[in-house]
């Protein structure tokens, strides 16, 4: 039986989802007007009706936006519409697919938002950079030779990582239209291959961090520099580091609580604030209040969003290569592994789920294996009674064994 409610703002609010599958609701008073309830909570109304055999689903509109009152009105229409003759729903998607991809686009960060995805604000960025080629073009137009061509361009310009998130931008942003906006469309972006990706391992090396922080010192912009500084005695995810609010911090106790709606896994991380890391903050805090965000710009971010061209002249000025800003992350448990620090411990600074997502950071410390080494040569040369190894078998010039 399907299931039906009285349509109130306090019951839509009550509705929960449902594990991994769609929950639809239909209204008790409109005929045809439905809820479907995501798995990640996000509640949009639509008007289901059949037409020529087959049941149509035509989208109303997020139930955070559209009044109840106006959601039946537009449910009535839609069947009136019907019964006359006409199909909405086949307008509707043949004046989408008329749209342009930044109105898809917008469309998208509109429902992404609603639905709390936390990196939206990088995909605005990623668009900014890299899809303004795709923008202006209707998405009937757009081909699949459109996105591969543009994918290779990317990976060739800004490297295989960057192309492929970009990839997975316009796959997700054409599915949405596909799938909630009943676009008559194919995807031009499924199928494509991906760059084939290795897992990077770069860190910032003992023999670096003299040139890293005498480049630093010189940095004129305080927040890049701090921004920098804050990123590597954290250990953050950039995103998490560019948005940190001030609210989230405590100088008394030491800690930055992460939110779960910031958090990647979904679950609160409390972060403890080296001493150096509090000094920082203190600092800014003197300096610049402590409302808002930590690291305060420009636009509707309201907070600082490329930090890249203060990078490049930090590593300019240090003499270093190939470090990007995800590597300080990696750089401080590689040397946390350094000291003797568990993984346990270090996974829950760093917000992980798993050790084995620790681990992989624990392949990166050489000194606890030359350590390792060390000793285990130690003992065997000790067990034998040699003091010099170099004296034990003669080598004869001309000649070797295998």
């Amino acid at each position: 039986m399907p299931e039906k409610i009285n349509f109130t703002k306090t019951a839509l609010l009550a509705l929960e989802p449902l594990p991994g599958k769609r929950r639809r609701v239909y209204d008790e008073k409109q005929k045809g007007l439905v809820v479907y309830v995501s798995p990640t909570g996000s509640k949009v109304f639509y008007c289901l009706k059949k037409v020529d055999g087959k049941v149509e689903e035509i989208r109303i509109g997020e139930v955070a936006t559209v009044t109840i009152e106006t959601a039946r009105a537009q449910a009535a229409k839609i069947i009136n519409d019907i019964a006359a003759g006409a199909n909405p729903a086949e307008q509707r998607r043949r004046k989408r697919a008329e749209m342009t991809f930044a109105q898809l686009f917008a469309e998208w960060t509109r429902e992404a938002r609603a639905r709390g995805k936390r990196s939206v604000a990088n995909d605005e960025r990623n668009y900014r950079l890299h899809l303004q080629g795709l923008a202006k073009r209707k998405l009937s137009e757009i081909q699949r030779q459109h996105v591969r061509v543009l994918h290779q361009k990317i990976g060739k310009d800004s490297g295989i990582y960057a192309a492929n998130r970009l990839l997975a931008l316009v796959r997700a942003v054409f599915n949405f239209g596909i799938k909630e906006l009943d676009l008559s469309l194919s995807n031009p972006a499924a199928g494509i291959r991906m760059h084939r990706e290795e897992s990077r391992d770069r860190r910032l090396h003992a023999d670096e961090l003299p040139r890293f922080f005498e480049a630093l010192a010189e940095e004129e912009n305080v927040d890049i520099r701090d921004y920098v500084l804050i990123s590597l005695l954290t250990g953050g995810r950039r995103s998490n580091v560019l948005s940190m609010r001030w609210d989230e911090i405590s100088l008394e106790r030491g800690t930055w609580r992460i939110p779960s709606s910031k958090a990647k896994a979904g679950e609160a991380i409390e972060v403890p604030l080296s001493t150096a890391a509090q000094e920082i903050l203190r600092s800014r805090a003197s300096a610049n209040g402590t409302q808002g965000f930590v690291f305060p710009g420009p636009g509707r971010a309201g907070h600082l969003v490329e930090p890249r061209k203060g990078w490049e002249r930090i590593l300019r000025r240090a003499g270093i290569e190939d470090l990007r800003l995800h590597d300080l992350r990696r750089s401080l448990a590689s040397f946390q592994i350094d000291a003797g620090v568990s993984l346990a411990v270090i996974g829950k600074g760093l917000g992980h789920q798993s050790q084995a997502t620790t681990a992989v950071y624990a392949r990166l410390a050489q000194e606890p294996v030359r350590d390792a080494m060390e000793k285990g040569a130690a003992a065997i040369l000790a067990a034998a009674g040699v003091t010099n190894p170099a004296k034990v078998v003669p080598i004869k010039k001309g000649k070797c064994s295998a």
